[in-house]
């Protein structure tokens, strides 16, 4: 039975259902999530940690000295701020119309996976605007990865992940490359990536490298993961021709320790996304309510985040450009 009520409530139904959308296909779509994994925090505003170069280069000595006592070190860091703010889109879904085409698909269904996605895109644009603002140190490659004879895309990503590795101590399989689709592409195509597919790294016949997986990239630099930046939006205004564009700059590429989700926020890592967690129906906040003044059944689906930078510029991010 249709509800007639105009008062908003938490539907269990739709947010499972919208769970599941997030991790089958949301997510294969989106980086920002990965780029700047999720912290649930109980509280909407507060201060984060801020990892400094001392606290991982600094060697002290821990011999035993005359009288006794040991060394010291201080476990000093600088903080953040963070203030989560609430983002929320509607859809209007027109009871006619729902019953009409009932036997095609579920309108309301359909129009809550619109707003995620909506919410998604909107989230992975701060991500990247968070990446883009981090005062980095730039280094340009050696030749441009588009020179397919001469471009070494390998040897420039080996000198990036050595830098990070001594700047933050970590090891090369904790590391993530944040590349976009069209550097992806030239990297997959040069002759050092050809030569080492058919020299080193085997992966079988009949692989080309066209169809080189981000995986298997990852497996061949021997790191964590390789995220591909193919997101895009349409950044013409509205009745206007459309006009693509992706979110995560060309040529543009991001070397990174990350941490997980839900990894506390001291956690050595580059980036995270704080959401408040207050919502009944947790992470994404999925409701709905009747709009009699239109006859219409209104979805709406909110989060409430902030995203934050941690640690000191180059720490545990490093910019890489290629052109």
């Amino acid at each position: 039975m249709r509800r007639e009520s105009t008062s908003i409530s938490y539907n269990p139904w739709l947010a499972e259902l919208l769970k599941e959308y997030d991790v089958e296909k949301a997510a294969k779509k989106f980086i920002g999530r990965k780029a700047a994994p999720i912290f649930n925090s109980p509280e909407c505003q507060g201060t984060y940690p801020i990892m400094n170069r001392e606290n991982f280069k600094k060697r002290v000595s821990t011999r035993r000295v005359q009288d006794g006592s040991y060394n010291r070190i201080d476990g000093t860091f600088g903080s953040g701020t963070y203030e989560c703010e609430e983002h929320g889109i509607e859809e209007r879904i027109d009871r006619r119309r729902r019953v009409r085409y009932r036997n095609l698909f579920d309108a309301k269904a359909a129009a809550q996976q619109q707003v995620w996605y909506q919410q998604l895109l909107n989230h992975e644009y701060r991500v990247h605007a968070l990446f883009d603002g981090m005062s980095l140190t730039n280094t340009n490659v050696s030749t441009a990865w588009s020179t397919v004879a001469s471009g070494v895309p390998l040897t420039d990503l080996e000198t990036q992940f050595e830098k990070l590795e001594d700047a933050c101590g970590c090891v090369r399989e904790d590391l993530t490359v944040i590349i976009p689709r069209a550097d992806f592409k030239e990297l997959t195509h040069t002759d050092q990536v050809n030569d080492k597919l058919k020299y080193t790294f085997r992966m079988g016949a009949g692989i080309q490298p066209s169809m080189i997986t981000a995986k298997q990239v990852a497996d061949m630099l021997n790191i964590k993961q390789v995220l591909v930046a193919r997101s895009v939006q349409d950044s013409a205004d509205e009745g206007q021709s459309e006009s693509n564009a992706q979110i995560w700059t060309a040529g543009v590429i991001y070397i990174g320790l990350l941490a997980e989700e839900n990894d506390p926020l001291e956690t050595p890592g580059g980036a995270r996304t704080v959401v408040w967690d207050a919502y009944e129906s947790g992470f994404p906040g999925v409701y709905d309510y009747g709009e009699e003044r239109t006859n219409s059944d209104i979805v709406r689906v909110i989060m409430d985040t902030d995203e934050v930078a941690i640690g000191d510029a180059d720490l545990f991010i490093r910019q890489l450009t290629n052109t």
